[in-house]
């Protein structure tokens, strides 16, 4: 049996990593790559989920408020390594969007456009997955009080779990920790099958390149790349442009 592959990104230090080593029962995935803001490095880790496997690709995400257009022609090129990783190993087939629990942070949603929108086109489903939340009785009741902050940005994911991934915590915590693999296990289990025809991977860098050049050459239109940066990444204008000149090179 061929493993199912799974995207899993988010800013540093929201527990990917720990939501790894929850679902395989040990410790396997290492640090974060997020050394660098938005360069979406990658690691992958291969766990059995209910008796069949799953190779879990941790990704970088954006952090602050900010993307330094250096950084961003490295996520792209990387997004198109990753991506045709993904299309020799049989596809992608979920993107688990990982958040922490508490105010959820302006790079939310550039975070969820980047890769949904931008990386994915649209094609694969996001799930949402938040964590931190050992404290919270039950924990699924966070997700019920800021529903309207994913509704209000046009977030849209296809399920949720809201869990708790930290090994070290407190023994009075372990059942929530226990439930919490049963939440993501169950979420992965359900929505493994959602994604039908998958054909990225292949061409991806040189379709983004061709749009540049439609921008570049004073053809811009309302699906234009710049307008994909700045209206629905939120990158300022000008940075934008620094981005889109710095890629075009």
């Amino acid at each position: 049996m061929s493993a199912k592959n799974i995207v899993i990104f988010g800013e540093s230090g929201v527990g990917k990593s720990s939501i790894i080593n929850l679902l395989a029962g040990h410790h396997v995935a290492r640090t974060s790559p997020d050394t660098k803001h938005c360069t979406l490095r990658y690691e992958a880790y291969d766990v059995t989920i209910k008796g069949a496997p799953y190779r879990i690709y941790d990704t970088a995400g954006v952090d602050g408020n900010r993307m330094d257009p250096s950084g961003f022609l490295d996520a792209v090129i990387n997004a198109d390594k990753l991506m045709k990783e993904l299309r020799v190993n049989g596809g992608v087939h979920l993107l688990l969007y990982c958040i922490k629990a508490g105010r959820i942070p302006p790079t939310f949603v550039t975070n969820y456009r980047l890769f949904y929108e931008f990386f994915f086109e649209e094609k694969i489903p996001v799930a949402l997955i938040v964590t931190h939340l050992e404290r919270e009785d039950p924990m699924d009741e966070w997700y019920t009080r800021n529903k309207g902050s994913f509704d209000r940005h046009a977030v849209k994911c296809v399920d949720h779990a809201c869990i708790t991934a930290a090994a070290n915590l407190d023994p009075k915590y372990k059942k929530k920790y226990d439930a919490s693999k049963k939440e993501v296990s169950d979420l992965i289990t359900r929505n493994k099958d959602t994604v039908v025809d998958w054909n990225g991977g292949d061409g991806w860098l040189g379709r983004f390149i061709g749009k540049l050049k439609d921008l570049l050459t004073g053809r811009p239109s309302k699906s234009d790349v710049l307008g994909v940066l700045t209206k629905r990444c939120g990158m300022e204008d000008g940075l934008a442009k620094d981005v889109i000149q710095k890629l075009h090179k």
